[in-house]
């Protein structure tokens, strides 16, 4: 069992603190998704060095979340803090989940349709998407890290 750490709360100024560790100047606070079930607990990263963490298909936010997480010593997904430097994964979240309701209809229309190859938090964004579709069903193909993902009727 893995012991309890850093709030919920007490991440924003983490965040803040380990950045200025790093020599960055980031600023952290929490800011609603307009999706809590897809993206809870959204931390936005801004400030003048917010960029750098985006760079590179935001792997240094990947690793910064990554660190984040571990401090928390938390597993459920409703109680994990999950960052966003300047908009950018809020933007590809709405993009995913428009691609699940674009692929929805189509597999209304057609019977199925799949998606390309996706991460696996952009896979459940579309497993979601399309869980709230009466009559639809998903599955992810293949194996790897990125999968494509078939939304057919049931």
């Amino acid at each position: 069992m893995r012991k309890s750490g850093v709030s919920l709360e007490a991440v924003p100024e983490l965040i803040t603190r380990w950045g200025g560790l790093l020599g960055l100047s980031l600023e952290a606070k929490f800011a609603p998704s307009g999706d809590e079930e897809a993206f809870p607990n959204r931390v936005a990263v801004s400030g003048p060095d917010a960029s750098h963490l985006g760079a590179n298909r935001g792997a240094a936010l990947d690793a910064l979340q990554f660190l984040i997480h571990e401090a928390q010593g938390e597993r459920e997904d409703q109680k994990l803090a999950y960052l966003d430097a300047k908009g950018a994964r809020l933007f590809r979240m709405q993009e995913v989940m428009a691609m699940g309701r674009f692929a929805a209809e189509k597999a209304r229309e057609l019977g199925s349709h799949t998606l390309g190859a996706l991460s696996a938090r952009e896979r459940r964004w579309v497993h979601l998407v399309v869980s709230r579709e009466e009559g639809l069903g998903t599955e992810s193909e293949g194996t790897g890290t990125f999968k494509p993902v078939r939304v057919f009727r049931k």
